[in-house]
């Protein structure tokens, strides 16, 4: 058997099946506080449950990866529930989406909580840790689950999963998306601050592992994710299981499928007009990996033609500096999603130019040779001209320092995913974003389904840094979500994640990733229109890359 922890890596062997709490005192005892939780053979596992003798990979994690991360967030989450569920039996609370290091929670099914409400909770959950409640956990046949009918368990309903895990907390029984900690003395710090509604349960994370950061400020997000939130309520979709009903009638689906993309349409035809009305003449759009940047602006390019407006597209990677000069990163390898991978000196100066009514020739870069050379496209800005730039640092307001901010506005698209899979169980942003990639790499630039899990961690590292702490500053924020887009996934990517040996790193992932898949009734692609964002990366589109 191979072990791992972050950079160690051994071998042993067992004579006989191991705790997992035992295996880490006595053969990583110096990280013990550390490992929150397991993965055998790639299925992540609690800590409390046994390591078969004849397992050959356990990999362990901590808050400094993003498995550990996820398993803190939903274990702080559970311990959450378990003190509200004590203190109020009969209120339900909602995981709404991801908010400030933390979860937006709402309260159900009732008018008004007392004032004090969150000093209670609070006070239990303290409690709750001080006494070191074990979180139990028991595997069982989704043929014995009876429940179906129940909001919590309805997600199996059609789901193509022969077991799940059903946790067991102070007497209280839940299912969640990730193994838990072994107990709740694990959880060392949280927050909980009193926001619109509800409140934000904050939690340790990969950014901050030590200490919680104030909670932000993000109307402009929220405000986003209110918007999904009406839409899911308005076409009555708001979790998974209601989706897959509509899966289930052709004619249902079909309907779906075109109100989701009716409604992006619609939105892109507003933020033209937004465009057109304030006479702005440069546009940035910027957003995470495949959030669907690309599509937006071809799509955004048609809405403006509509309105007599003439764009030209340029791309911020013409504006790379040369090999030599591009920062590294901690591992001596080229940061080329570092904001001084950008000659922004560069563009700043050929911006103001532009602005002033002269002509520029854009730069082009060679990828191949690693160099920035001059071209022979010429770029003036005539009277219903505009100039959309697209790249991931067009929110950061030193990339356009020199220019006048009046003239210029600025564009967030991402995938705020707001269709969950019960109350409590939420489906992340990022797995769809990732999900979108996978399929995009596979089919069009030949990487395999493993290798761009592999990356994931690095692409993610770099959103954190450069992309995520100036979504704010965008003056408009797109949805590119499609409620329907994992039903899609499912018959491409299944198969793909369960080729994946035991032996890769990135196994318990592929696992985590199927099993998810699992819950949603596939839907073919001859479904979705040649325009629809979800053709960048499923391939058939309308629009040429």
């Amino acid at each position: 058997m191979i072990y791992k922890f972050g950079k160690i890596q051994r071998q042993c062997n067992l004579d006989n099946d191991k705790n997992g709490l035992s295996f880490v005192k006595d053969f990583l005892p110096d990280f013990s506080q550390e490992i929150l939780s397991m993965a055998v053979d790639g299925e992540e596992i609690s800590l409390i449950n046994n390591i078969s003798s004849k397992a050959k990979f356990v990999n362990f994690y901590s808050l400094s990866d993003y498995t550990g991360a996820r398993v803190m967030a939903i274990s702080t989450t559970a311990l959450m529930l378990t003190a509200a569920r004590l203190l109020f039996p009969k209120v339900n609370i909602s995981i709404e989406h991801s908010y400030s290091s933390g979860f937006y929670c709402v309260p159900q099914n009732i008018s008004k909580l007392p004032d004090n409400y969150l000093d209670l909770l609070k006070i239990k959950m303290d409690l709750l840790i001080r006494n070191d409640i074990e979180f139990k956990e028991e595997e069982i046949p989704i043929s014995k689950i009876n429940k179906f009918k129940k909001g919590r368990f309805k997600i199996f309903e059609d789901a193509s999963l022969n077991k799940i895990r059903i946790n067991k907390i102070n007497g209280f029984s839940h299912w969640f998306l990730s193994p838990l900690t072994p107990s709740s003395s694990y959880i060392k710090k949280y927050n909980l601050h009193p926001f619109h509604d509800g409140f934000v349960l904050q939690f340790l994370n990969i950014k901050n592992s030590e200490t919680l950061p104030p909670i932000q400020n993000l109307p402009k997000l929220f405000s986003v994710f209110r918007e999904s939130e009406n839409r899911g309520e308005l076409l009555s979709v708001k979790f998974v299981d209601q989706l897959n009903k509509r899966v289930k009638s052709h004619k249902e689906i079909l309907e779906t499928i075109q109100i989701y993309e009716a409604l992006h349409e619609k939105k892109i035809s507003e933020i033209a007009d937004v465009i057109t009305n304030n006479k702005v003449k440069l546009i940035f759009i910027s957003g995470p990996s495949s959030s669907g940047k690309t599509t937006f602006m071809k799509r955004l390019n048609i809405q403006l033609r509509i309105n007599n407006i003439n764009p030209i597209n340029i791309s911020l990677d013409n504006y790379f500096v040369n090999r030599e000069k591009t920062p590294k990163d901690e591992n001596g390898n080229y940061d080329f999603e570092h904001f001084d991978a950008i000659d922004h000196k560069l563009l700043n100066k050929h911006l103001v130019k532009l602005l002033n009514g002269e002509q520029i020739y854009l730069p082009k870069f060679d990828f191949k040779n690693g160099k920035r050379e001059s071209s022979d496209k010429k770029v003036k800005i005539e009277s219903n001209t505009i100039l959309i730039i697209e790249g991931i640092h067009g929110l950061n307001p030193k990339l356009t320092q020199d220019i006048d901010r009046s003239k210029l506005l600025k564009i967030y698209v991402s995938t705020l995913t707001q269709l969950n899979l019960n109350l409590y169980n939420r489906v992340s942003t990022s797995d769809t974003r990732l999900l979108r990639r996978m399929v995009r790499d596979m089919q069009f630039r030949d990487n395999s389904v493993e290798e761009t899990l592999k990356r994931w961690a690095s692409v993610r590292a770099g959103e954190d840094r450069w992309i995520f702490p100036f979504q704010e500053n965008a003056d408009i924020i797109f949805n590119s979500a499609l409620e329907y887009e994992w039903n899609v996934f499912h018959p491409i990517l299944k198969p793909e994640l369960e080729k994946i040996d035991v032996s890769s790193p990135i196994k318990n992932d592929a696992m985590r990733l199927c099993k998810l898949l699992k819950l949603y009734l596939p839907i073919t692609t001859k479904y979705i229109p040649p325009t629809s964002i979800l053709r960048e990366y499923i391939g058939e589109s309308s629009f040429s890359y």
